[in-house]
């Protein structure tokens, strides 16, 4: 079993984090963290991410490391964070997506974010949203 958790570095997020590792604890499964990057990989991988994709992967490896969990981080890069998260799920095989109910880019909203929207609009797999 593989359960995928997305974050953006949000307090949302690392909520969203903590409910994935809950999720996939008791199902013995593998964790896989992934934020999502507009624009082009860089030619030497997780290396050469910016210091701030870094952080956020390794606030997902961190905390499955604590509790033991097996895990792997990864940036996804592509036009939009819902295409990101899709791709990754139907590579990956993945059997839930945790994901925040909003973003960064959703400051103040109570709604769900347009990128959870086009997410659970668009993927083939179950989804549990995080407020």
């Amino acid at each position: 079993m593989k359960v995928l958790v997305c974050t953006d570095g949000s307090e949302l997020s690392e909520k969203a984090i903590e409910a994935a590792i809950g999720v996939a604890q008791p199902l013995k499964a593998e964790l896989i963290g992934m934020t999502a990057v507009k624009g082009e990989e860089p030619q030497d991988g997780l290396a050469g991410e910016s210091a701030g994709v870094q952080k956020r992967l390794s606030v997902i490896y961190d905390a499955a490391k604590a509790v033991q969990l097996p895990c792997r981080v990864m940036a996804v890069h592509g036009e939009a964070p819902w295409q990101c998260i899709i791709q990754l799920a139907k590579k990956e095989d993945v059997d839930y997506v945790v994901m925040a109910s909003r973003g960064m880019g959703s400051i103040g909203s109570l709604f769900i974010g347009s990128e959870t929207q086009k997410t659970l609009a668009q993927i083939d797999r179950p989804v549990l949203v995080v407020r």
